[in-house]
């Protein structure tokens, strides 16, 4: 699952190194999982994986990223997701790639992609 929020961008898998009943949630940045963490009130070690795809990751119970997702829909206040992450102030690198992806992902809609 890949989550575009206020606090940043993050990847969720149960990966193999879960154990039953955990996600591990995935950042390229230490500062998104910070403030996801501080925001939902969830307590875990962040861990550093410098040669990884995604390189801080914390693994936390399903019901901790259920909730912390629950509680996202219900902060819900914006009319446009956009433009609230650019009045919010969010970085620049943030901002450029969650413009890419709705750009590509707009595509879907507008136009078939040729099969590899």
């Amino acid at each position: 699952m890949w989550i575009f929020s206020r606090d940043g961008f993050f990847s969720v898998a149960a990966t193999k190194f879960c154990q039953p009943g955990e996600v591990a949630v995935r950042a390229r940045k230490k500062e998104h999982l910070e403030s996801l963490m501080e925001r939902h009130g969830i307590s875990a070690e962040i861990l550093t994986f410098p040669e990884a795809d995604y390189r801080y990751r914390i693994q936390i119970p399903k019901e901790i990223w259920g909730r912390a997702l629950q509680d996202e829909a219900n902060d819900l206040d914006y009319n446009s997701f956009k433009d609230a992450m650019a009045q919010a102030g969010m970085s620049a690198d943030y901002l450029r790639a969650m413009f890419s992806t709705w750009s590509i992902i707009h595509k879907i809609q507008t136009e078939e992609l040729p099969r590899d």
